[in-house]
């Protein structure tokens, strides 16, 4: 039981620490279930979040996730609007890129 409440503690710690130094913040809007980092998300709209910690957190009306940097391309978009890649296998989507707005 102690182990359980440490993991939850230094969860806690860490999402506080990564919270505090948002880099970029943009709105998506994905319109069906889609899978990122070990996480499968429902569609909705999502506040993607890069953190100086060096990941992403992704967050919707049921909850979010934190994803490694480096398993998701986040970079700016010449046509000058926000959007969102995935890769498809079936019915199944895993997120790809998010690209901003310059």
């Amino acid at each position: 039981m102690k182990k359980h409440i440490y993991t939850v503690f230094a969860f806690a710690v860490f999402a506080a620490s990564a919270l505090a130094s948002p880099v970029t913040d943009l709105q998506v809007k994905v319109p069906f279930a889609f899978k990122a980092g070990g996480s499968v998300l429902p569609a909705g709209t999502y506040t993607v979040t890069e953190l100086n910690s060096g990941y992403l957190l992704i967050r919707g009306e049921k909850g979010g996730v934190f994803v490694p940097r480096s398993s998701v391309l986040l970079d700016t978009d010449e046509s000058g609007k926000t959007s969102v890649n995935f890769n498809r296998a079936g019915d199944k989507y895993v997120l790809q890129s998010v690209r901003s707005e310059k």
